[in-house]
């Protein structure tokens, strides 16, 4: 990279986090080096290397200290930053919650809140999809989570929250350390009541299903109630793994469908397929999981959205040991950065990779993909719990908005692209006409 040794780089990173990547894998090769603020990163989107690190040799590998640091105040010991002993034990114990029966289950859900939501969209007016998005992907959240409509209860304080701990976990990103609670600064503070906040939510649902002893089919339910040789899990634990799945599950999946919207205004022909299979395979009626097997080009543009436009753009593991994986020397503490934005660049194993092309993911494709060239829910051990969770709500919401309403944007409008947390269109949102199917 050019400029000195660690300045060079460091602005770069902080200016564009994106363009970053896929600039220096464009002009660095598939994996590259660099020194900032005296750390060792190594970048890469080489399938081999990305296989290695989350499959073949995952146990080698762990969360990097300083993102653990950064998110231990909001997730603590959850899924997402934990690792080793603890980890496995916390990841056997959850994993039944997401057996897929439970899961398809949510369909219904899914559907309801989001046929809520489109319930309000006046023709001609203009609205923010995103912020749309951002609504029901929560209300979707707690609802499976917790069991609890935030429309008829906890509504305001869950999402000012969790505005609030989004936009200060962003602000920890860009100073790489983040504030100690006694910090005194108008944003810390609005950060630990927004975390107060979600914790008296999750105490006042635990008491509940205690007192009740009943298992509710949300996954709270199963948490609380999940038994191993060891017991259940502490309180402690559970709040923890409650507070990762809201995050995990909300933020992520919003902007994946804010960036598929946007992605079907730019290429209405696409979009016009997408309504045509769904004439075909709905016949006018409500999506239901049952219909997932034959919404075959959906899921395919669901895919090549996140090729194309990742919400999750990357994510790091630290070396426990010296290794040589696919031919390079990785040493212990290294930090490694996975980046499935840059991968979807890559000409390699995606010819005209800058086309959206929802029509490339044949099964044939598929195979001919080495692996670890697609991983947007990461792979192995460490793959996101929540995949198929997140596939089925971004088809059941999709689905239902494609049936009743046109995608597009405003006149003259165009998103930022805001590479933080997870990628987003940033304050301006994703403005939009609405305009009912004809």
């Amino acid at each position: 990279m050019p400029g000195p040794p660690w300045i060079g780089p460091i602005r770069r990173l902080h200016e564009d986090r994106g363009r970053f990547l896929i600039e220096g894998h464009a002009e660095c090769g598939d994996t590259f080096v660099a020194s900032i603020v005296g750390r060792t990163l190594l970048f890469t989107r080489e399938p081999e290397l990305i296989h290695a690190i989350n499959v073949t040799h995952a146990s080698s590998f762990y969360k990097p200290a300083y993102i653990k640091v950064m998110w231990e105040p909001f997730l603590g010991q959850g899924l997402v930053p934990n690792d080793g002993p603890s980890w496995k034990r916390q990841h056997k114990l959850i994993l039944p919650g997401f057996h897929k029966r439970r899961v398809d289950a949510y369909a219904s859900t899914m559907v309801d809140f989001t046929e809520r939501l489109i319930a309000h969209w006046v023709p001609g007016t203009q609205r923010d999809v995103r912020a749309d998005l951002l609504e029901v992907a929560l209300e979707i959240v707690t609802k499976t989570l917790f069991d609890i409509d935030i429309a008829a209860s906890d509504a305001s304080a869950i999402h000012q929250a969790m505005v609030d701990v989004s936009e200060r976990l962003a602000g920890d990103v860009d100073q790489l350390i983040p504030r100690p609670r006694w910090w005194p600064t108008a944003a810390n503070r609005r950060k630990y009541a927004a975390i107060g906040a979600l914790e008296d939510i999750i105490a006042r649902v635990l008491e509940d299903r205690r007192a009740h002893g009943e298992d509710r089919g949300d996954l709270f339910s199963h948490m609380v109630f999940a038994r191993d040789e060891q017991g259940g899990m502490t309180d402690k634990q559970l709040r923890d793994e409650a507070m990762t799945l809201i995050f995990a599950g909300h933020e992520t999946t919003a902007h994946a469908l804010t960036w598929t919207w946007y992605l079907l205004a730019k290429h209405p022909e696409v979009a016009d397929r997408v309504r045509e299979e769904l004439r075909r395979v709905l016949g006018g009626g409500r999506v239901g999981v049952e219909h997932l097997s034959e919404l075959t080009y959906l899921e395919a543009v669901i895919k090549e959205s996140l090729r194309v436009l990742p919400s999750v753009w990357a994510y790091a593991r630290e070396a426990q040991e010296d290794l040589t994986l696919a031919g390079y020397a990785v040493k212990r503490g290294t930090t490694v950065t996975i980046s499935h934005l840059a991968m979807g660049y890559n000409e390699t194993y995606y010819p005209n990779a800058t086309r959206f092309m929802p029509e490339r993911w044949t099964r044939e494709f598929e195979r001919s993909l080495p692996k670890g060239a697609y991983t947007p829910f990461a792979a192995g051990p460490r793959v996101c719990l929540g995949k198929q969770f997140a596939m089925m709500e971004m088809t059941m919401v999709l689905a239902t908005m494609l049936s009743a309403f046109e995608p597009n944007l405003a006149e003259g409008f165009e998103p930022d692209f805001i590479t933080e947390l997870s990628r987003h269109p940033g304050p301006r949102g994703m403005q939009m006409i609405v305009r009912p199917v004809r």
